[in-house]
């Protein structure tokens, strides 16, 4: 069944690395591609239908998603959301990665700095198990990522052969995202990444300027429909490639939503802003299928809960649920003390329901 949109109202241990380096399958590895749509509301799809927003639709019929997903409990704001689909890990608290600022970081800010300790991510995991990964953004602050798990600041690799402390092997940066795009699907041809998350800011952007306004030919709607369009560049790419045709998945997601009247995200407590949605769509993941119905034993939709009054033994699907999703699809271990989806429990099959056709 289709989701319904809401209403808007330390080091790895030697021996335990190595183990983990056996099972990944390298030769066979899959390919994942995070898509963060920055400011994309669900209700916002929903009000575009199949028919202006084809290929969010396409992943929404041939995948399982849900229009009900979760940014972090206590902040709605860009980059510690995506801190915490990088890591695994909530904002706050002794296990939280602890990243609040919004900007772009000042010289010698890092994210294992300002945390006291170094944080894993899903970059780091990809790469020391010996596959290719990517950064592709279109906000300048992204440098934080770049940097914190650069040659200098990363570190070393003890699974299996050395790859380095370089945990992104190519990071881009470009405002312009129609360029970006243009850019990851050149250089993904090249270079067959493994995992790589593509940021997209255009809904988030026009949201700031002229609001989150669901009304008929807005320009919000028209900066998701743009969107839409590059989604589906992306999506011919694999298509098209017999190295990627059949071996891909795609994770869309969006680190907050917004609201009209004020033209901000900020406001934690809203349900404008904080209900996000999560697609999947790739070789062997249910089509047509409500990510919550799929996980009943591991997630529990939170209908208009606020964050922070969730039944934590059944949490919400958040945005943070990716890092550890990417990994699982590419059968590897999730991120060390991460604790967003730390089981690598979130499903995206269900054996009473068909998989998504070949892509």
């Amino acid at each position: 069944m289709r989701p319904q949109p809401p209403s808007p109202t330390p080091l790895i241990p030697l021996a335990s690395a190595l183990l983990a380096f056996c099972v990944a399958p390298l030769a066979n590895a899959a390919h994942v591609i995070v898509i963060s749509a920055d400011g994309m509301r669900p209700d916002a799809i929903a009000a575009l239908g199949p028919d202006k927003a084809p290929n969010l639709y396409r992943l929404i019929t041939e995948g399982t998603s849900t229009f009900n997903a979760r940014t972090d409990t206590h902040t709605t704001v860009t980059l510690p959301n995506h801190t915490s689909m990088i890591t695994g890990r909530h904002v706050e608290g002794d296990n939280g990665h602890n990243w609040t600022s919004n900007g772009i970081p000042r010289i010698g800010q890092m994210l294992h700095r300002h945390k006291k300790a170094y944080l894993r991510s899903m970059f780091g995991v990809a790469h020391d198990h010996g596959l290719r990964t990517a950064l592709f953004a279109s906000k300048g602050k992204f440098i934080l990522y770049d940097r914190s798990y650069s040659e200098r600041n990363g570190v070393d690799d003890v699974v299996g052969e050395d790859n380095g402390k370089n945990k992104i092997d190519v990071y881009k940066f470009d405002k312009r995202t129609e360029t970006l795009v243009s850019e990851f699907i050149k250089v993904n041809a090249e270079q067959h990444f493994h995992l790589a998350m593509l940021h997209l800011r255009d809904t988030d952007s026009i949201g700031h300027l002229k609001g989150w306004d669901l009304t008929e030919g807005s320009a919000y709607l028209d900066a998701l429909m743009k969107v839409d369009s590059l989604i589906g560049e992306v999506i011919k790419a694999i298509t098209d490639d017999d190295t990627f045709k059949g071996k891909t998945y795609l994770i869309v997601t969006a680190d907050h939503g917004g609201r009209l009247s004020t033209k901000t995200h900020r406001k934690f407590d809203d349900p404008r802003n904080y209900t996000v949605p999560l697609l999947v769509w790739g070789p062997g993941v249910s089509a047509d299928t409500d990510l919550y119905e799929i996980n009943p034993s591991s997630r529990k939709n939170p209908g208009k809960t606020a964050p922070g009054h969730e039944d934590e033994s059944l949490p919400p699907i958040r945005n943070g649920d990716v890092g550890n999703l990417a990994l699982k699809l590419l059968d590897l271990p999730a991120i060390e003390n991460s604790t967003i989806n730390a089981k690598q429990d979130l499903e995206v099959s269900n054996s009473n329901t068909p998989p998504v056709p070949e892509n």
